[in-house]
């Protein structure tokens, strides 16, 4: 890859944590210096052993924190699903009060404490499992825990995303707005745009087409094609 265009990318690995393939995926891409930043889930499906994070806090990469909403992952997940069964399942956790943002403060709250506890350290960034985040009483809640606990960098795009025709980029983009006011006025750092592969069609006019400025690309590299297109363009 062209390494001026390489500078432009922060590749972001997802999910760590969620599964024992995600891990090993992960730290393979690591190893071979295709990964800028991994995101971390603490309460994945327990594979978060001492080994894996030794591994992973010695490797030198940025360690953000992936907030859950769920009470538990499950075990044989789809790895691929589509976006309505996904929100209306949120939508009824919330009209039942599982996922109240007063609920998912103390959640997550312990999660930070967790990752210290785990890392010895805070992690250098926030974001959240399927992006709950961006629902607005649920990003008030993280912009008041990165303070909290000083962690300086969000997942959110100073100026924006990078354009997609996939259905989670427009419901994102349009949240987006609606928290623009809050990031800004929070002092947190993020990268100009961002953007999901799993959103990307054709990577190689991606690539050709990158705004000015740094693009946080976000991978999961437990999907195999995920990994693949990782370890074939970077």
């Amino acid at each position: 890859m062209d390494q001026a265009i390489r500078r432009k990318i922060i590749i972001s690995a997802d999910d760590f944590g969620i599964s024992k393939l995600s891990n090993e995926n992960i730290l393979a891409l690591v190893r071979t210096g295709k990964v800028d930043r991994v995101a971390v889930m603490i309460d994945g499906d327990g594979s978060l052993g001492p080994r894996e994070v030794h591994a992973l806090a010695n490797s030198g990469v940025k360690l953000d924190i992936h907030l859950n909403s769920m009470k538990k992952i499950v075990v044989d997940r789809k790895l691929r699903e589509p976006v309505a069964p996904r929100l209306f399942s949120f939508f009824w956790r919330l009209m039942n009060g599982q996922v109240r943002p007063t609920v998912m403060e103390r959640k997550w709250r312990a999660e930070i404490e967790r990752f210290q506890a785990l890392f010895g350290r805070m992690p250098d960034g926030v974001s959240a499992h399927e992006y709950v985040y961006f629902f607005p009483a649920y990003f008030q809640v993280v912009i008041k825990l990165a303070k909290n606990f000083s962690i300086p960098y969000v997942r959110f795009g100073k100026q924006g995303m990078v354009r997609s025709s996939s259905d989670v980029y427009r419901i994102l983009k349009w949240l987006r707005l609606k928290n623009l006011k809050a990031f800004q006025s929070s002092g947190m750092d993020s990268s100009d745009y961002w953007v999901s592969l799993d959103w990307i069609n054709n990577v190689d006019e991606f690539l050709l087409k990158l705004p000015e400025g740094k693009t946080e690309l976000v991978v999961h590299p437990e999907r195999v094609e995920e990994l693949e297109i990782v370890k074939l363009y970077f």
